[in-house]
């Protein structure tokens, strides 16, 4: 029983790692406000600091692709949310997922860690 249960941890971490998405690069001139990137959605400050969001509906997992006013907007259901992440209106309850997000000492942007 034990080699098969160590074959089969085995085998799962090799599928884990090979199904995590890649980081996410984003560049130096990102601009102010909201961006989409890949799977990813950006929220740079005017003081330039960067935070970032996964692209899917915390409602019923939808991709998130619009930016209407400064406001996310999920296009199946009509949630949408604030730049900070929050509900700003429903039937989404949960904010969106927070990423991490690390300097790029190469190309003087950001690395989202969308995994």
């Amino acid at each position: 029983m034990a080699p098969f249960t160590c074959a089969l941890v085995a085998m799962l971490q090799r599928l884990r790692t090979r199904n995590q998405p890649a980081p996410v690069s984003v560049p130096v001139d990102v601009p102010v406000g909201l961006s989409i990137a890949s799977e990813v959605i950006v929220n740079r400050s005017a003081n330039g600091s960067v935070r970032a969001f996964a692209a899917r509906c915390t409602h019923l997992g939808c991709r998130l692709e619009r930016v209407v006013d400064g406001v996310i907007v999920c296009p199946c259901h009509g949630s949408r949310f604030h730049a900070d992440g929050r509900v700003a209106t429903g039937p989404a309850a949960h904010p969106l997922v927070e990423l991490r997000v690390s300097p790029n000492a190469q190309t003087g942007g950001w690395t989202v860690d969308v995994g």
